[in-house]
């Protein structure tokens, strides 16, 4: 049985360890806010790029529990310090468990 609103669980693996982050379901609107705010349309209709900025903001919003990560000094990683977490790991988190996620229809 298939569950809204359950936390969302993604595995990092740096190196031979495994990091993971625990993330809440995002509403509807926060989802939709984010989808739509990673590119905008300039004057002279080039296209900016705004999403490696809103994935980590959405990272940022959305996590609520780190597992098996330190800072240089051994003090854990959580939610309170998310910031010293390297914005290329929230880019390619977010990437991967909210945008390439392919949902299947059944005829």
């Amino acid at each position: 049985m298939v569950k809204l609103g359950s936390d969302i669980k993604v595995g990092l693996l740096v190196g031979d360890e495994e990091v993971s982050f625990t993330f809440r379901e995002p509403t509807n609107a926060e989802l939709n806010k984010f989808l739509n705010g990673r590119y905008s349309m300039r004057r002279g209709k080039s296209i900016d790029d705004k999403s490696a900025e809103s994935r980590a903001d959405f990272f940022d919003l959305l996590l609520i529990k780190v597992e098996n990560l330190e800072d240089n000094d051994g003090s854990p990683i959580a939610p309170e310090n998310k910031d010293k977490i390297p914005s290329n790991w929230k880019t390619t988190i977010i990437l991967e468990a909210f945008e390439t996620q392919s949902v299947s229809l059944k005829n």
